[in-house]
């Protein structure tokens, strides 16, 4: 009798589980959507609720599609008995979501804008762990990006991943065209808003290629199958590429502001993209884990670019040394663990960015030394590739390093990890710089063939980081 009723409870929680679909109908001008969120079981009870509770003054004549007991309070709407099939119906005002000009809500480049899905898009309670699906409709000759893994080769029909409500996206609709980069291990869905001219266009695609390219000399493969690039272009009237953000709610997705009218050498000299694309080797950290990834993204938009010939090999490891020596000797009150936690409160990038590319680097030497080769840095992101992402759920540092010592059987991560998270002082870059040869040459610098770890020096520059075979 107990296990009967063990496994009428098991079986009643799956049962409960009910992935909503969603059809989305833009109106003709864009200014308002109107959604319906339809659930394929039955339920004694439902609450719907939007990820954001400022959905709740974007939302509008929320009803059920049939006549059956339905209340709304602050943050919800209540349905008793649901039927199976049944669908709820309401309008979305995109005009107010885009009028904010908020990052998190919404905003509007000339016919161009873009909106948090978590405001778009009521959540049920019934849905658990579930992926949603979402069939999209848009005007004639309107463009439509989500980070959502669209379902099939045509079409505007998607499935939602689940991840964490507060975790940012954007969906964006407009005069533009998503154009897809194939490439090996996966898609970048591109689209470049605010209706840049025609060579400008070909000029930032040109330049997308060139950093992913760069980017694939990593381990040859894209980190994730499927990723949504939104490219803004704006007037700085300052630099070519002026922020970029990799963000990962329902997806993974990539934002890069950035000045078309610039000309192309300006863009060839930007690390930002390369940057932000690094971020897609690594799950999300949290701020405990900040220094361990805007680390390796930062160590990598030198290593990469060098590799891909953006940068010489030389010019690489001048732009490490050059951030290492901003921060060089420097001591500190609190460790870096706890300095990554208030990074945001304290605005001490340099101290995380830089402290967490010592790290890397530190790694990338050890392994490759201790193997003579054989193990490299790349070699245990692509196997973390292979294992563990797309992640839609955050993980702690020390789950992340220890998972890389594992895919490669080894304890140097989780060591380093430990060492560097208690350091007071900015990390001993100059040590890891002599034993790899690299000598201050006054305005250049020199490199030592004869360094202990001249070869590992000479292999983390190269394409794929291979070291080459020693001579006979």
């Amino acid at each position: 009798m107990a296990l009967a009723l063990v496994l009428f409870g098991i079986g009643s929680a799956l049962q409960a589980q009910d992935a909503p679909s969603y059809d989305v109908r833009l109106d003709d001008s864009g200014s308002g959507a109107a959604v319906r969120l339809c659930l394929t079981q039955a339920h004694a009870r439902v609450e719907f609720s939007a990820d954001s509770p400022a959905a709740m003054r974007y939302l509008h004549d929320v009803r059920r599609e049939r006549e059956a007991a339905f209340s709304a309070d602050d943050d919800s709407w209540n349905a008793a008995d649901w039927a199976a099939g049944e669908c709820l119906s309401y309008h979305v005002d995109l005009d107010a979501i885009t009028a904010t000009h908020d990052t998190d809500t919404g905003w509007r480049l000339g016919d161009d804008r873009a909106a948090a899905p978590q405001l778009l898009l009521l959540r049920p309670d019934v849905q658990g762990d579930a992926n949603a699906q979402a069939s999209v409709i848009v005007p004639e000759g309107w463009g439509f990006s989500a980070p959502w893994r669209q379902l099939g080769p045509t079409g505007r029909r998607y499935e939602i991943p689940n991840t964490p409500p507060d975790w940012s996206a954007n969906v964006a609709f407009g005069h533009f065209t998503e154009q897809r980069m194939e490439l090996p291990g996966g898609t970048l869905r591109v689209s470049i808003l605010h209706g840049p001219d025609a060579e400008q266009e070909k000029k930032l695609h040109a330049w997308l290629e060139h950093v992913t390219s760069a980017v694939l000399s990593a381990y040859g493969r894209l980190p994730l199958a499927d990723v949504q690039v939104l490219v803004i272009p704006l007037h700085s009237r300052r630099s070519a590429v002026m922020f970029g953000q990799s963000i990962r709610g329902q997806g993974n997705a990539l934002e890069i502001l950035v000045d078309a009218s610039r000309p192309a050498a300006e863009f060839e000299d930007d690390w930002i993209a390369v940057h932000e694309l690094s971020h897609l080797m690594h799950p999300y950290l949290g701020d405990r884990g900040s220094w361990v990834a805007e680390g390796l993204a930062t160590y990598y938009q030198n290593v990469l670019r060098a590799r891909g010939g953006m940068l010489t090999p030389a010019q690489g490891w001048d732009r490490l040394r050059e951030g290492f020596g901003h921060n060089d000797g420097k001591r500190y009150d609190d460790t870096l663990a706890e300095a990554a936690r208030a990074m945001h409160r304290t605005h001490d990038f340099q101290r995380i960015y830089w402290s967490g590319a010592a790290f890397w680097l530190t790694l990338d030497r050890d392994l490759r030394r201790d193997s003579e080769g054989r193990l490299t840095l790349d070699l245990a992101l692509s196997r973390f590739r292979d294992c563990c992402l797309p992640a839609y759920r955050g993980w702690t540092p020390e789950d992340f390093v220890a998972r890389l010592d594992a895919l490669l059987e080894v304890k140097t991560f989780t060591a380093r990890y430990r060492e560097f998270a208690a350091l007071r002082r900015f990390p001993d870059w100059r040590g890891v710089f002599d034993d790899l040869g690299i000598r201050d040459g006054g305005e250049h610098l020199r490199f030592d063939a004869n360094a202990r770890d001249a070869r590992v020096r000479e292999a983390i520059m190269l394409p794929g980081g291979m070291q080459q075979p020693r001579s006979p």
